[in-house]
């Protein structure tokens, strides 16, 4: 369900971003979000807000909202790459996620994992092709995935602490702030109740992803509802087929075939070592 409504959000998103600038729809989406999560907060009320880790959840908004913001733009109709490719690339940010945790939270990776991180970043230059008339799009969508990488990072410490709804809550709290100087540069008024609706709408399909996504987590083995995460894919690719009539090139599926393979070892390294616990 998470799948199909991160799906539904990108192709909202894309359909708008031909009448609206995307970093408005990034605000939109945001401050929209808060009606959304408002009856949720009301009912477990504003304690459990308190927090002695306000930088944490300051510096993961910037990386949330930088990771937006990147994410708008490269599928956005100025730029134009199709939702196939840019969910594609996203999956870079399992990769990122290994280099960043073994930056800054001192993890032990070892070399196996190591050579299936840079073979996943090959797959990563197969699809943007790095070249002087590089596809703009390419760089921000691997842009995006960067800084979700980094948010991924900081949300590992974060929920020892916090609810998922109190960090949701903070997320668009904070990027609603975070956006709105770029909204207020590129302010428009939506068209009419039609445009109303479909903003919402996109707004609500990524409330529900984020909320399936960290309650599946919550529920299931992370080893093995990550490669769940991988039908965003044919998912996209379809959205782009029969809505905006966008096929990605044979360089991206084989780009996203080495960075699916590399992360989905990487995961079962991670699963595997560790520890089984004491019957």
């Amino acid at each position: 369900m998470s799948g199909v409504f991160f799906t539904a959000h990108l192709a909202f998103g894309k359909f708008l971003s031909g009448t609206y600038d995307p970093g408005l729809l990034a605000f939109y989406r945001s401050a929209i979000s808060l009606i959304w999560v408002a009856p949720f907060v009301y009912r477990i009320g504003f304690s459990p807000f308190k927090t002695r880790h306000f930088p944490l959840i300051l510096v993961r908004s910037l990386f949330g909202t930088a990771g937006f913001l990147f994410a708008f733009y490269a599928y956005s109709e100025e730029f134009g790459i199709p939702l196939s490719q840019f969910n594609a690339i996203s999956f870079s940010r399992s990769l990122f996620i290994v280099v960043l945790a073994a930056l800054f939270l001192k993890e032990i990776v070892g070399p196996r994992r190591w050579i299936a991180t840079a073979i996943g970043f090959l797959g990563v230059l197969i699809m943007v092709r790095p070249s002087a008339d590089m596809e703009i799009g390419s760089i921000l969508a691997l842009a995006s995935a960067l800084c979700f990488g980094g948010a991924i990072i900081l949300v590992k410490s974060l929920t020892k602490h916090h609810s998922p709804l109190v960090l949701l809550t903070y997320a668009n709290v904070l990027s609603t702030v975070l956006t709105l100087p770029v909204a207020v540069m590129q302010w428009e008024n939506p068209h009419g109740l039609g445009d109303v609706g479909l903003i919402a709408i996109m707004s609500l399909s990524g409330v529900l992803a984020q909320t399936c996504y960290i309650t599946g987590m919550s529920k299931g083995d992370a080893s093995f509802l990550s490669t769940i995460d991988y039908l965003r894919l044919p998912m996209t690719a379809v959205v782009d087929w029969l809505i905006f009539q966008e096929f990605p090139g044979p360089l991206v599926w084989l780009g996203a075939a080495v960075i699916v393979v590399s992360t989905l070892y990487i995961t079962y390294r991670e699963a595997t070592s560790k520890p089984k616990p004491s019957i």
